[in-house]
């Protein structure tokens, strides 16, 4: 071949290859913005359309893990979960280093019930990257659906280490807490949580609940009064206000709350009995009586309003009315020892000593 013929080759060569590299980095740039698209797409919960995007970038350049983890997404969210699933193990196929594919994949098989693949991809996820908040925060998820509490904590304690903003974190620690009969656990995320968003009504609502659950009388009031100056008139925080002011002996402002959320028609039944309580504590037993009445007027069967309405006209010493009471309560619960002792006293207060000493035997 003369110089000339094969100059002439090489830039035949040359002119192919830039023509190859310049379509490849046509086909490039169209599927990047693609991708692009469809991230803002997604970010826009317009799954449909995000979809269509990634599709696109997946036809222009195919070889794209990006484009793959993008049509998983958007399968996922449209609830596609065995298509997700296939999408998924491609976009890892072709790039097994990248934690996000993992988590992703591991999100998918949660949801299609298989908890050890699951498990493996979050771990799988985190090992890739240490960092990630988001596979500690679901493979706790993972670990509290499997009642491994201990290990869900210890996972959602990673998860708001490395995402201090991530709330629901917060109250997934809490509630895995709770099912440990954790409470100041709990409550020691509440106050995180607290430190964060200081306007958060249920958060302080629920914190004064397991206050109050823990015998902090005090402390769940001001959350109770925290949550209130947010969110005024919630009847569900009143009552339970109302409750701690009870038990903490403040039996006046019990009952301004147990009838405040009685107007409101909240927890009807249980702040009628509640007042009731109240008002015996307060020695006024005629008021207790008739929330009493009122309260079995509309559920017959109550046996612990029956058996209050006993100690109510005990308090005013109607001890023969008591007994009544008394009797019928146990024949409801034959074995509820307050019972034989009340009508015990009763029936020793009406000088019936012989009937009364079987009473204080049993």
């Amino acid at each position: 071949m003369s110089k000339k013929a094969r100059t002439i080759s090489m830039a035949i060569v040359i002119a192919i290859v830039a023509t190859v590299l310049i379509l490849w980095m046509m086909r490039k740039t169209i599927a990047t913005k693609a991708i692009e698209e469809g991230n803002q797409l997604l970010a826009e919960k317009n799954y449909e359309s995000s979809l269509a995007a990634y599709e696109k970038a997946y036809r222009w350049f195919g070889k794209s893990p990006e484009a793959l983890y993008g049509i998983s997404q958007s399968e996922y969210y449209l609830g596609r979960f065995a298509d997700a699933l296939n999408h998924a193990n491609l976009s890892i196929a072709l790039d097994s280093l990248q934690s996000k594919l993992f988590l992703n994949r591991g999100l998918i098989n949660f949801k299609l019930e298989d908890k050890n693949r699951a498990m493996v991809d979050y771990t799988k996820a985190i090992s890739l990257d240490t960092l990630n908040a988001q596979a500690f925060y679901h493979r706790g998820i993972l670990k509290a659906s499997l009642a491994d509490f201990t290990g869900s904590v210890a996972d959602y304690r990673k998860a708001m280490s490395l995402d201090k903003e991530n709330i629901e974190a917060y109250l997934k620690s809490i509630e895995a807490r709770s099912a440990m009969d954790d409470f100041r656990g709990a409550i020691a995320d509440y106050d995180k949580l607290l430190s964060i968003d200081l306007q958060n009504d249920e958060a302080y609502a629920n914190r004064g609940y397991l206050k109050l659950n823990i015998g902090d009388h005090e402390g769940a009031i001001a959350d109770f009064n925290d949550a209130l100056a947010i969110k005024p008139g919630n009847a569900d925080v009143i009552f339970n206000r109302g409750s701690a002011y009870a038990r903490k002996g403040d039996f006046r402002s019990a009952v301004k709350d147990f009838t405040e959320a009685i107007d409101k028609k909240h927890k009807v039944d249980d702040a009628l009995y509640s007042r009731a309580l109240s008002n015996i504590n307060l020695q006024k037993p005629g008021e207790a009586i008739r929330d009493l009445n009122a309260l079995i007027q509309s559920n017959p069967g109550n046996s612990d309003a029956i058996f209050t309405l006993g100690v109510a006209y005990s308090a005013q010493k109607d001890f023969a009315r008591a007994i009544t009471y008394f009797d019928k309560v146990i024949t409801m619960q034959p074995d509820l020892a307050k019972a034989y002792f009340n009508r015990g006293v009763a029936r020793g207060n009406l000088n019936l000593h012989r009937e009364a000493i079987p009473d204080f035997d049993k």
